[in-house]
C-alpha cells in the first residue's frame, strides 16, 4: 500500500490487529514502526526476521523508507536524514498512529534517533538495533578485517574511502556476507526491491559528516539498544558510545557472536525486544 506523505508515496504494510478481545473488552495493542537498513533498501529483511515474531503481541507496520523499496523514487536533495525523520511522523500522522514503537536496524536507528530527536513526545518507545551516533570507518575497517582477512580489509578502505561503483560492487561481494552469520545473503539482496544508488550517494555525503552525540541525550522515550558484538557496520565500540549518551534509563544489551543480523544471530535479543515491548502500557502506545 502507498500513502501520500508530504511531496511523496511511501510504502508500507501492516500485520497484526490493533484491537483484540479480551473477554468482554477490545484490548490495545503497542503498534511498533519498523525502520530497515539501508538507506536504499526495503522492509523485506524484517519479514523474515523480527517482524513475525512480534505479531503475537503488537501490530507491525512496515516501511519501505523514501527513495528506497517501493516508495516512490527521490531527488537528492531530499534524501537526508531530517526528510526521513520527518517521514516517520508524517506517516503517522496520515495513518492515525499514536505513541508507535519505532524501531530501526542500523540505517534505520539513524532515522529513528534524528525523529525522537526533532519530534520530541511523540513515540512510546525507541529499538535502537546495531545503532552508531558518528560514522568511524577505522572501527568498521578493524572488524571486517577480523572477520574476512586482508582482502576485506582492503574493500572496506575503498568502500569508505571514496565509493565509486566498482568499490561498491567488491563491497557486496566480499564484504556484505560478512554482516551476516547465515546462508541468506544472496536472498537479501535478490529478494529486495533496493535502490544502491542512494546508499552510494548518502554514504559519499551526509554520512561523512553525521554525528549524533548530542541528540542522544536530549531523548526522552523509553530505549533499548542491542547490539552484535561482531557487527562490522555498527561496531561494539561505536554502540558502546551511543549508550554513553544516552539518558541513564537506557537499557542495552550486546551478544557474542551476533553480527548485523542480531535479531537472526541470537534469539536473546528477540526475547529482550518482547520484553522491552511488555513494559510499555497499551495507552503508551496506540493507534
Amino acid at each position: 500500500m502507498r500513502i501520500a506523505v508530504g511531496d511523496t508515496r511511501l510504502y508500507f504494510d501492516v500485520d497484526g490487529a490493533k484491537l483484540v478481545p479480551e473477554g468482554p473488552w477490545m484490548r490495545e495493542r503497542p503498534t511498533v514502526l519498523l525502520l530497515h537498513p539501508g538507506p536504499g533498501f526495503d522492509h523485506g529483511l524484517f519479514k523474515v526476521q523480527v517482524g513475525p515474531s512480534l505479531v503475537p503481541q503488537a501490530q507491525v507496520v512496515y516501511l519501505d523508507q523514501r527513495g528506497g523499496g517501493r516508495s516512490d523514487p527521490a531527488e537528492p536533495e531530499a534524501l537526508r536524514l531530517d526528510r526521513w525523520a520527518d517521514d516517520v511522523r508524517e506517516l503517522c500522522d496520515a495513518l492515525g498512529i499514536e505513541r508507535p514503537i519505532v524501531l530501526g536496524l542500523g540505517f534505520g536507528s539513524l532515522v529513528a534517533i534524528r525523529y525522537a530527536s526533532r519530534h520530541p513526545g511523540h513515540a512510546g518507545g525507541l529499538v535502537l538495533a546495531a545503532p552508531v551516533a558518528r560514522m568511524v570507518p577505522e572501527r568498521s575497517i578493524a572488524v571486517y578485517e577480523r572477520l574476512g582477512g586482508a582482502a576485506a580489509r582492503e574493500v572496506a578502505e575503498r568502500f569508505y574511502g571514496g565509493m565509486d561503483e566498482r568499490a561498491f560492487a567488491d563491497f557486496l561481494r566480499v564484504c556484505f556476507p560478512l554482516l551476516s552469520s547465515y546462508e541468506l545473503t544472496s536472498d537479501v539482496i535478490i529478494r529486495a526491491d533496493w535502490r544502491p544508488d542512494v546508499l552510494m550517494g548518502w554514504m559519499l555525503g551526509e554520512a561523512r559528516e553525521l554525528d549524533l552525540r548530542d541528540e542522544l541525550a536530549r531523548l526522552e522515550a523509553p530505549t533499548l539498544v542491542l547490539a552484535g558484538e561482531d557487527d562490522a557496520w555498527a561496531p561494539l565500540a561505536s554502540v558502546e558510545e551511543v549508550v554513553r549518551h544516552l539518558p541513564e534509563a537506557a537499557r542495552f544489551r550486546s551478544f557474542p557472536g551476533a553480527r548485523h543480523s542480531v535479531f537472526r544471530d541470537a534469539p536473546a535479543a528477540v526475547e529482550e525486544l518482547h520484553r522491552f515491548l511488555a513494559s510499555a502500557k497499551a495507552g503508551e502506545a496506540t493507534a
